[in-house]
């Protein structure tokens, strides 16, 4: 009867970092008042504004896409109290905007539109979103997955080796969270920038320098001594 080999079951991590190629700028147009047609006036000419400006981004090169839902206005109510010594009362205003996006590849060139547009009443900037080019996203994820792979393989040798067996070969590998019964321990990409948000009161571009994008990947794999 021939002994059973032991089994080694290991993790395999990897991880690699690069720089952000995309920038996609989140800006939000919106007025409010008492009077809806002035409100959706005041928000339409800022909305068609912002937008030229994107194309202009789009047209020139900095920015490689841009996007925007349509201007809409809505009424809400607000409870006002008049003066001290009255009881408060509602009163129906009106909010009326869009929200704005632009993609930008030149990031120089997103500092200074986020200052930019900042300083246009109406408008907020929400936030940036940092990315790779997809290309660059999907062989980056290749590349990882192969790295934790070979990671895994690299443990169940030491782990073989420093019990005195020799080579080991492969069973059965997991992505992480697939293997039954075992929670995954994540793995993706993800991002996160450096940078003060947009000056008050001004169009000068401020100092905005995202973090490397980090691709990460994970594996569980069953090895068996040979």
């Amino acid at each position: 009867m021939f002994a059973r080999m032991p089994v080694f079951s290991v993790q395999g991590h990897a991880t690699r970092h690069q720089p952000a190629e995309r920038g996609t700028i989140r800006l939000t147009v919106q007025f409010r008042g008492e009077n809806r047609a002035s409100v959706l006036a005041h928000a339409a000419r800022v909305h068609a504004d912002v937008v030229d400006r994107a194309k202009a981004h789009v047209a020139g090169g900095a920015a490689t896409w841009w996007g925007s839902q349509a201007v809409l206005a809505w009424a809400f109510d607000e409870w006002v109290k008049p003066s001290p010594n009255v009881d408060q009362v509602k009163v129906r205003r009106f909010r009326a905007g869009a929200d704005v996006q632009v993609k930008f590849q030149d990031f120089a060139a997103l500092a200074a539109w986020a200052a930019e547009v900042a300083a246009i009443e109406g408008v907020a900037v929400n936030g940036i979103t940092w990315a790779l080019t997809d290309a660059r996203r999907d062989g980056l994820q290749r590349d990882v997955r192969a790295d934790a792979a070979r990671d895994s393989v690299e443990r169940a040798r030491a782990y073989a080796d420093a019990l005195g067996y020799g080579d080991v070969r492969l069973l059965a590998l997991f992505e992480d969270g697939l293997r039954p019964h075992v929670s995954g321990g994540g793995g993706g990409i993800g991002t996160g920038m450096r940078g003060a948000p947009p000056p008050a009161g001004g169009a000068q571009a401020f100092e905005m320098r995202p973090d490397d994008i980090v691709v990460t990947a994970a594996v569980t794999a069953d090895f068996e001594a040979v």
